[in-house]
């Protein structure tokens, strides 16, 4: 039984920053103090979950976050740019000490790397969700877990109470630098939908493919959805298994599609769709992220969702 009457459809811990995207084009970076021209340099919203929040409220979820900013122009642009979305910034808290964390993207074709500076991610703590959110919330998500180490000694107790209130709770662990790829059973068993992408899958369970993952996954939580790029995405649930392919767009980048696409998926499955049309949402979002730069701009809005939807009936 979902939630009703609730303040917040949606909350989540904001891994924020700005994101520097270059588009290298056929440019490559050269040590040296060589000078490389690249096609575009910009700065904007960044963090999967600030990406995530941006594209829940452009849906017309409610959603709000908890977060942690530097007193520099950075945090006043992560902090504007939320705003503009709709995001509910008021669980935003300014740091003294720490500067608001960046990455910078060096972007070619349809891949990019991505340099982290997380100082004032890391310092984010799971007690900044407060019990008064849980209890006005229908639903929680959590993204970069592996970036917001903060929340690591304290998300298990924030999560035992999310169930205990009634939120429904969704994971999207995004990679891991460390390399250890480890989740932790006391997490997962209170997940109700995770959101791996097939690399991350087959790492996190150790498993050879994304069914394999799927089925492993499935052991602890009831809905799992692995995005797989440009072939879309399956989502597996009850014994059966739904595929969805995106449609066709012009790829500029791919820069929080898949945070987008968690975004898609949850406005349909709290909406009440069925776990299929929740899927077609989902690869709607993510795919119309990638034909603008960055994660925000080419995000969908409610009115071009439901237009898509109409022509698959």
């Amino acid at each position: 039984m979902k939630k009703t009457g609730c303040l917040y459809d949606v909350l989540t811990y904001f891994d924020i920053c700005v994101d520097i995207i270059a588009d290298m084009g056929t440019g490559e970076p050269k040590y040296g103090q060589a000078e490389t021209i690249i096609n575009r340099i910009e700065i904007m919203l960044g963090g999967s979950a600030c990406i995530f929040a941006s594209q829940c409220a452009k849906l017309g979820l409610i959603v709000k976050g908890s977060g942690i900013i530097g007193d520099d122009h950075f945090g006043s642009i992560a902090k504007h740019e939320l705003e503009l979305c709709g995001v509910d910034v008021s669980g935003l808290a300014v740091s003294k000490t720490s500067g608001t964390s960046a990455g910078l993207h060096l972007c070619k074709s349809n891949d990019r790397a991505i340099l982290t500076d997380d100082r004032s991610i890391r310092i984010l703590t799971a007690n900044s969700i407060t019990d008064g959110d849980l209890r006005c919330a229908k639903h929680l998500h959590i993204a970069s877990s592996y970036l917001l180490t903060g929340l690591h000694e304290g998300l298990p107790n924030v999560l035992h109470k999310a169930k205990n209130y009634g939120l429904t709770v969704s994971l999207d662990t995004n990679w891991d630098p460390s390399g250890n790829w480890l989740l932790p059973l006391e997490i997962l068993r209170r997940i109700d939908i995770f959101f791996p992408n097939e690399t991350e899958a087959i790492l996190l369970s150790g498993k050879k493919s994304a069914d394999e993952a799927a089925e492993y996954f499935l052991e602890y939580v009831p809905t799992v959805v692995i995005k797989k790029g440009p072939d879309g995405a399956d989502l597996y649930q009850s014994g059966k298994k739904y595929s969805a392919a995106p449609p066709k767009v012009d790829v500029v980048d791919t820069i929080g599609a898949g945070d987008s696409f968690d975004a898609g998926f949850l406005f349909g499955f709290l909406n009440g769709y069925t776990p299929e049309l929740s899927l077609k949402s989902a690869v709607y979002c993510g795919s119309m992220n990638t034909a603008e730069a960055g994660g925000c701009k080419g995000q969908a809005r409610s009115d071009q969702l439901k237009k898509y939807l109409d022509t698959l009936k």
